[in-house]
């Protein structure tokens, strides 16, 4: 029998997260039991999965409704699908966690393969399920776990990443516009690729002809793939781990660009803007602010690297602002951007790409933040 979670007195709001504080009654439910969820006054709210760890209570997977867990796993999965795959796209995030009401989940797409990233212990139990729902519908041949994330550790769960089933290559190679990228599944941060810039690497090319570009933070090479791609004079790409820079020299291969010029710098992105002078530069750090109390700290680590990034621009050039960091809003963020010098934005603020839907009632989702500024 399905058990039944009643939520305290007042909370009726329904989210695709339920909170443990937002708790009355658990109804003896075990982490990955289908529950139902009940406001205090016995109003049905939908149907979830029940996590128990730490403060998560249950991850709806409908609201609204009263089908078996499994039905409503499938549905989700394939009205996801039938968003991406309109898109045309063989790289993408098929599961944005609560975006596509299932919770807890992110599946990234590239092209056979799925990766799915789960943060929740209730969810871990639905793994197979999902993979099958995967297999079945032909949305990927493939699937690999990349329970590996910091959030996994900070909240006690075991961390691992191997196939689920038959194995496929860990080095898959996808297109984004123009620009063909290696991606390591295995090694790479996240699923492998950040594809939530898609559109901020595509938009950057509008800004790079005849340009010198400094792609700080390069990771992989995916800003200034696309620079060379799109006529700039030179690139520098800065990266601090050699494991990545190795991958842009990689990347510049597969792109057939050995001919272009640039430079691959192992270093810090700080010390480079000491002595950079650039027409272009792409600032998309790492999250500098992993948690509240992280936020007086990294905030000021923003303000330094957009006043070095501003600071090394040409008067006449573009710079690309970004933070990933969910716990500095928008609004500081823009106050940091005002206080640069003379400038002018280039459209407004950037988010992630479209593929990374997003509900109204979860602004966890919203985390992006990117501005492109024009010195003046």
């Amino acid at each position: 029998m399905v058990k039944v979670v009643r939520l305290r007195r007042g909370v009726e709001t329904p989210r695709p997260t339920i909170y443990s504080k937002w708790v009355y009654d658990h109804g003896g439910a075990e982490p990955g039991e289908e529950v139902i969820v009940e406001t205090y006054d016995r109003e049905t709210i939908g149907v979830g999965i029940y996590d128990g760890a730490g403060p998560i209570a249950v991850r709806m997977l409908g609201i609204g409704v009263a089908a078996p867990a499994a039905q409503l796993l499938e549905e989700n999965l394939l009205k996801a699908y039938t968003l991406r795959r309109g898109l045309g796209w063989d790289s993408y995030r098929l599961v944005n966690s609560d975006g596509d009401m299932i919770p807890g989940i992110i599946i990234d797409i590239y092209r056979d393969t799925a990766v799915i990233q789960s943060g929740s212990l209730g969810m871990d139990h639905h793994l197979e399920t999902i993979a099958r729902i995967l297999k079945k519908h032909g949305i990927a041949e493939y699937i690999y776990i990349r329970n590996d994330q910091r959030s996994r550790r900070e909240a006690g769960l075991d961390t691992w990443k191997d196939w689920l089933g038959k194995r496929g290559d860990t080095l898959i190679t996808i297109n984004e516009g123009e620009a063909t990228f290696l991606v390591d599944i295995e090694n790479g941060h996240k699923t492998g690729f950040f594809l939530d810039q898609r559109m901020n690497r595509l938009e950057t090319r509008l800004y790079t002809r005849d340009r010198v570009v400094h792609d700080l933070y390069a990771y992989t090479g995916g800003f200034g793939i696309h620079a060379l791609l799109s006529g700039a004079k030179k690139v520098y790409f800065i990266e601090r781990d050699g494991w990545a820079a190795e991958m842009i020299e990689e990347n510049i291969r597969l792109n057939k660009l050995g001919n272009h010029s640039y430079e691959v710098v192992v270093g810090d992105a700080m010390e480079w803007l000491r002595e950079a002078r650039g027409g272009l530069i792409i600032a998309d750090p790492n999250a500098f602010i992993q948690s509240r109390r992280e936020t007086e700290q990294g905030t000021e680590r923003y303000r330094e690297l957009y006043r070095g990034v501003y600071a090394s621009l040409e008067y006449g050039g573009v710079a690309f602002l970004s933070s990933c960091s969910y716990f500095l809003s928008e609004k500081r963020f823009l106050e940091i951007v005002s206080s640069l010098g003379s400038h002018r934005i280039l459209g407004w603020i950037r988010g992630a790409s479209p593929d990374h839907v997003v509900r109204h009632d979860t602004p966890e989702l919203r985390y992006l933040k990117a501005v492109f500024i024009y010195k003046a």
